[in-house]
């Protein structure tokens, strides 16, 4: 009998174990459905979010007796303790339903899951409003995993750099669709204004399989504001002391508990000419940019969720020497000016459907078609180029027997017509790319998970591509996770626009052969521990990648001084990257980040195994930021330490025009104070405030048309300090 009994218990246990519990999380007045809420046993990084119906599905706890902890940002955390239940419904409330002190609890402004399979570091708007982040390129200020550098000393535009790389080998989504790709590569994060975004997720390395095949470095995926999430009024001025003055305002309103839209809009002008290091150019083009996104959502939980809008952009600027002038003939040669004018104009749509009873499963649609038009002209060179594109994903998810075991799977399809003219040589190509793929999850109970992905590819032009991804977490402790990753990504370059030399240059373009799709692999390994340090919370991350190239478009500015040389790789090219990063909070509401990170990127230049240039290998960042109670005072610095860049051979150059081989070592400060009041902040604050510049930015600045003349080695500052006030106001 004893046997019986001992039998029917491990029975019993097995099945217990086995079982999942699954709930829904709502708002408790409106009682809409949360998306992304994170749900977790305490103590444990056992965990889940919700799905676009608010619903998940997590298995039981280890050990009992334990407390569910749900959390949702701008709602109250909710912590329920677990008494052997199946089903859970949880109704959390707004934190605006709270009084004063309780409004001013705390969330970390960038954090590091210790959840997700995916090494995914998440930064809120807390961290968004650290600078006055007036558009997405300058949101990365006091972030150390991705790198924010000029692209060039006339227009003062800026790019970003992950794992060493440029922002072009970064897949940056727009919630999880196409965002910034094919001719907005450059210039994309400049037209989205950093008060339109709710959150941002950074992932290094190759993401899902589900975003498609660009992930090569990093996926960025940027969410932005949901109409039933966002205040119902929002106002945000910025004024530069050097002439830029930028607005933004959101309007949201609920037709009903189904229906809801928002209408951003965004409008900025750069109207003072500047020339910090007296060479005779502007450091930063002059003009206007205007900007909205309107979007609705319809919403039945456990049914039907819909969403669709339109972003448009209209960018019209212009530099070049001091003395241009936009109605000027540039024929003449007599005065170098530069124009670039952006139109951009994007249709979107997102359609996910749930199944009775089944809230693991559900299927998504997501259609986005655009069309984009870059027109610019840099002395005597032009550039046109248009774009029109659709995307379409179509996506079934759901489980194998239990929620240990998940699937995702789906087809997707893009369509690229490109059309570009380069002074007098015309280029096009029609990109026509169907897919399917199939991405698995294993979970094991507060042990390990694993990704698995896989998508095959079939390009008109390049025939068939496979990408297969692999993700695995394991779990050393309750909060410390070690991770492992590798996969493969491939992207087709649209050269003329992506490098910046080829315009900012009177250098001579030599195309040596057809291109063919740039293809890499990557591999990565990276830690994250949460721990304590007298009490106070920490995280510290460790991480190491390496980016192996089959393929890719070398840009060789080393060959000759006079001539960009363009071909496929011949050779071997590489980027390592190792970055160490620790957030701590010593007391109550002071926030410091230390992050040191290295980086070794290579490619051979006809022959020769050279270091990348314009790359600084070390970099040193620290963030301190506080805020008094209410959060009616908040302070926030940051310091950066670049070391040295290799810069392109110039020797071919006559004397007087020719650069040095590396850059020198040079740090950057910027600090920003917010005072606070019921209803609206004030904040002031200064960028770059030692005043520091890149000394001799252009080559030959004197004789702009001649042979000579190269505005594109850029390895540090081309605008000295920059003092800002701004104001924001919202209404609930």
């Amino acid at each position: 009998m004893k046997y019986l009994m001992f039998i029917l218990t491990l029975f019993t246990i097995k099945q217990i174990t086995a079982q999942t519990i699954r709930g829904s999380v709502m708002d408790a007045h409106t009682r809409e459905a949360l998306q992304g809420a994170s749900v977790f046993w305490l103590h444990s990084s056992q965990g889940t979010i919700t799905d676009a119906n608010g619903v998940f599905e997590i298995s039981y706890p280890t050990k009992v007796p334990a407390s569910m902890v749900v959390t949702y940002i701008g709602y109250l955390s909710d912590t329920t303790p677990f008494k052997q239940q199946t089903e859970l419904h949880v109704r959390l409330k707004p934190s605006n339903t709270l009084n004063e002190l309780e409004v001013a609890e705390t969330k970390e402004a960038t954090s590091f899951s210790t959840i997700t399979t995916l090494n995914r570091e998440s930064l809120g708007m807390k961290e968004l409003k650290k600078a006055a982040c007036c558009n997405l390129s300058e949101s990365f200020e006091a972030n150390a995993t991705v790198d924010v550098t000029y692209s060039d000393a006339l227009t003062g535009a800026k790019q970003i750099k992950l794992l060493g790389l440029d922002g072009s080998y970064t897949q940056i989504l727009f919630e999880l669709q196409p965002g910034i790709r094919g001719l907005s590569t450059n210039y994309g994060l400049s037209h989205i204004p950093g008060s339109w975004v709710q959150s941002i997720d950074i992932t290094k390395g190759v993401g899902s399989v589900v975003g498609g095949y660009e992930s090569m470095s990093g996926q960025i995926n940027i969410e932005l504001l949901k109409p039933e999430k966002s205040e119902r009024f929002h106002l945000n001025l910025y004024a530069g002391d050097m002439g830029r003055y930028e607005s933004n305002i959101h309007l949201v309103h609920r037709f009903n508990k189904n229906w809801s839209t928002l209408l951003l809009t965004h409008a900025s002008t750069v109207t003072q000419k500047n020339d910090f290091n007296s060479d005779g150019f502007m450091d930063i083009a002059t003009g206007y940019q205007l900007g909205a996104f309107n979007r609705w959502k319809y919403e039945n939980p456990g049914k039907l969720m819909a969403s669709f809008g339109i972003k448009v952009n209209y960018d019209n600027r212009s530099g070049g020497q001091m003395n241009y002038n936009v109605k000027a003939d540039n024929d003449n040669r007599s005065i170098y000016g530069v124009g670039i004018q952006t139109k951009h104009i994007e249709g979107f749509s997102k359609m996910a459907l749930g199944f009775a009873g089944r809230p693991y499963k559900s299927v998504g649609l997501m259609v986005n078609a655009r069309t984009y038009e870059h027109d610019a002209f840099y002395g005597f060179k032009n550039y046109e180029g248009q774009e029109q594109s659709l995307h379409a994903n179509l996506l079934y998810q759901t489980i194998i027997n239990t929620s240990d075991h998940k699937i995702k799977t789906g087809v997707s399809y893009m369509l690229d017509n490109y059309k570009e003219r380069y002074i007098d040589s015309s280029f096009k190509r029609m990109e026509s790319v169907p897919g399917v793929f199939a991405e698995y999850n294993y979970e094991r109970l507060n042990k390990l998970s694993l990704l698995l992905g896989l998508r095959g590819d079939y390009h008109n032009l390049f025939g068939t591509f496979i990408n297969p991804r692999a993700h695995l977490k394991i779990n050393l402790a309750p909060v410390s996770v070690l991770r492992f990753s590798a996969g493969r990504g491939m992207r087709v370059a649209n050269v003329f626009i992506e490098q910046p030399a080829i315009m900012a240059s009177n250098r001579k373009v030599m195309v040596e052969e057809a291109f063919k799709p740039e293809v890499s692999w990557n591999y990565g390994i990276s830690l994250t521990h949460k721990f304590k340090v007298a009490r106070k919370n920490a995280t510290l991350v460790i991480d190491a990648f390496r980016t192996d190239f089959e393929n890719k478009i070398v840009t060789d500015l080393d060959r000759n001084a006079q001539e960009i040389h363009l071909y496929n790789l011949k050779g071997t090219s590489y980027a390592n990257s190792f970055q160490t990063e620790l957030n701590y909070e010593p007391i109550k509401r002071l926030e410091v980040r230390l992050a040191y990170k290295w980086q070794d990127v290579r490619t051979t230049y006809s022959g020769n195994l050279l270091q990348k240039p314009l790359i600084a290998n070390n970099r040193v960042l620290f963030n301190i930021a506080y805020a008094t109670k209410f959060d009616k005072w908040k302070f926030d610095a940051t310091a950066k330490w670049f070391g040295q860049n290799r810069i392109p051979n110039t020797s071919g150059n006559p004397d007087g025009l020719r650069m040095e081989s590396y850059s020198k070592p040079y740090y950057t400060f910027n600090a920003q104070v917010t005072r606070g009041f019921k209803k609206f902040e004030m904040y002031i604050g200064a960028e770059n405030i030692f005043d520091f510049v890149q000394a001799n930015q252009i080559i030959d600045p004197k004789n702009p048309f001649g042979n000579y003349f190269d505005a594109s080695m850029i390895w540090g500052p081309v605008m000295g300090r920059v003092i800002y006030v701004g104001f924001r106001m919202s209404i609930k």
